[in-house]
Formats: structure tokens, sequence, C-alpha cells
């Protein structure tokens, strides 16, 4: 029973890929638990956490465009005909809200969810960022113009072509866009009850954001947790380093067996987590080490980040080798200012 149940999952995914190919691939997790994968594309959207309980269905982020979030709505209604309730927002990046006003379209009495801080975050910096992107796209798009006038070959002309073409739809979109608000804020836990069903949201600690929000299913044991944990690497440009340690300590507390991160795949087990714990420990250690030595940025950056590449490059994706400048430039302010 279990072995055909999974086959039908399995069924209902391939047709969701075919129909969402641009954009998405509809992956099933575990019962009635599925994962929209996000594709590269010029405005990175997050995946998509669906779970369908006995009554609704709970859905986890909300792209960075009503386009978008329209594709991951059009598996959904494959997937199932009840109705999405529940609309949890895990902080404040446009990549997670942007596309919300779509879930209101399709069901306008949805209930969209944040912590507090992400709420607070999304009006006073989430807003402010969108709009600045009506003036770095088109900057951006300058710069690929530019690229494709150098180009040398057909695969990397209709590669920048694409992603010009990536670009102005998304600044078309852009233009029109309706911020949605979160309409119902918590402060550390709240449940969601459908019958036999139960949904735990979460507020564990600052991390990856000052509102980071996990989306728990303790009989499925599934966790969706934003970019707090997921497969790509991890990014500190608002993140509060100690804070995150902790916060990922509560989560590994928690009884899980796959985790829908807001990048990259679906992971299983702890062990991304324990990754990213122990690499947190020796970025802001090694950090603090050099700064208490008198070593400046650059210096430090010489230093440290040679040793953390090769620990850690074959265990984070390609393009960690760029993350950890960055990463190291927070902890280097953090251990030196503590102003997070």
């Amino acid at each position: 029973m279990k072995c055909a149940r999974w086959l039908f999952l399995v069924l209902i995914a391939v047709q969701g890929h075919f129909l969402a190919a641009q954009l998405f691939d509809v992956k099933p997790v575990t019962d009635d638990v599925y994962a929209a994968i996000a594709r590269p594309t010029f405005r990175t959207n997050c995946n998509a956490a669906i779970f369908i309980l006995n009554r609704e269905v709970v859905v986890v982020d909300a792209e960075s465009k009503p386009s978008a979030t329209r594709e991951v709505i059009a598996q959904i209604k494959r997937l199932t005909d009840k109705p999405v309730k529940y609309l949890v927002i895990t902080h404040l990046h446009g990549d997670h809200f942007q596309g919300a006003e779509a879930y209101v379209d399709a069901w306008p009495g949805v209930q969209i969810i944040s912590s507090e801080s992400t709420r607070d975050g999304i009006r006073s910096q989430g807003i402010t960022r969108m709009q600045r992107e009506l003036v770095t796209v088109p900057i951006a798009m300058e710069k690929l113009t530019a690229d494709l006038k150098k180009a040398s070959d057909d695969k990397e002309k209709a590669t920048i072509e694409h992603q010009l073409s990536e670009a102005q739809a998304y600044l078309t979109e852009l233009k029109q866009m309706k911020v949605s608000l979160p309409n119902v804020t918590f402060d550390r836990r709240l449940t969601i009850h459908s019958d036999t069903d139960t949904l735990e949201v979460l507020f564990l600690g600052k991390g990856h954001s000052d509102g980071d929000v996990f989306v728990y299913d303790p009989k499925r044991r599934v966790i969706a947790t934003g970019d707090a944990l997921q497969g790509w690497v991890p990014t500190m440009g608002d993140a509060s380093i100690y804070d995150w340690l902790q916060q990922l300590k509560a989560v590994e507390d928690l009884d899980f067996k796959y985790v829908i991160g807001g990048h990259g795949d679906v992971l299983q087990g702890k062990d991304t987590l324990i990754l990213w714990r122990q690499y947190f420990t020796e970025l802001l250690a090694e950090t603090a080490s050099a700064a208490a030595q008198g070593a400046s940025l650059e210096e430090t950056k010489s230093r440290i980040i040679p040793t953390l590449l090769d620990k850690y490059g074959s265990q984070f994706p390609r393009d960690f080798s760029k993350t950890v400048i960055a990463n190291v430039e927070t902890a280097y302010r953090v251990t030196t200012t503590q102003t997070k």
C-alpha cells in the first residue's frame, strides 16, 4: 500500500514538473507534503513547502513575484481541491513575500502568518528594497546588454538573451506589484489544528533574520525552514550570527526527518544543520582570534578564508568560494563592533 501511494505521489510530481517546467520542480516529500523547488532565474525565487491537511492547505513562502506564485498555485490545485487557508512567510526577503498577492487573489480568505518582526521588517525594509529594484534591475539589464555585445558564441548569446528577457518580464511585473502584508502575527508559537492534523509555526529566536519562522509537522517529521537552513550556502546580510547558532540548536532538538529549506533540494536528516553550526562556530572563532591579534579585515580574510575553503569547500555548493568572503566580512564586523 505504501509503495503504491509513493508511486502515485511520484506520478503527480512528474506531471507537475512538465506543467511548471519553467520555474519549479514539484516533488513529493512524504504523505501529503510537497516541495516546489525553484529553478534558477534572473530574480531568484524561493522554494515553497506545501502541507495538505485534513481540511485545508498550508503553504510556506510566496516567491519573488505573483506570476511565479501562480505556477505554484496551479500545482496545488492539481494536487488537491482543498483551499489554501494559511500562507506562512518565513522572513522579510523579497523572494519569500513579493508573490503573496497571488494567494489573496486565488483564495480571498487566506490568512498570511508571520512573526511580528517579519511583518515589521517587510514594512520597514522589504518594501524599500523592492522599490529599489526599480533602479537596480535596469542597471543589471544594461550590463547584460553590454555583455551580449561582447559575447563570442551562440550559446553564450542565447543565455544572456534569456536573462535579459527574464529581467524585462520581472521589471514589468515589479511595477505593478501589490504587497500583501501578513495579517496574523504571533510571539513564539502558533498551532494550526485541522481535525487530526497539527502544524506548529515557531519563532525560535533571531538567525538568518530577526524574525525567522519555522513550520514543523511532528506527525510527518517535516520542517520548513526558510533560509535559516537550506541547500545553498548560508548568507548573512541580515543575520545575527551568535543568535543563529542558538536558533539552530533549538531546531536540532526537534524530531524531524525532512527539511524543506528556502533554496536548494529537500534535505534529509540533520547533517546539514550540524555542518552549518560547525561552520558558524569556526567562522566566528577564527575571525575573533585574528581580530584580537590586531588583524585588519583584509588581513583576516587572507588568513582564514583559505582555511575555511579547504575544510568546508567540498561540503557546500560551488558558490561557497564567493559567499565565504561576505561571511568573513560580516563575522569581522560582528566580532569587532558587536552590532549583532
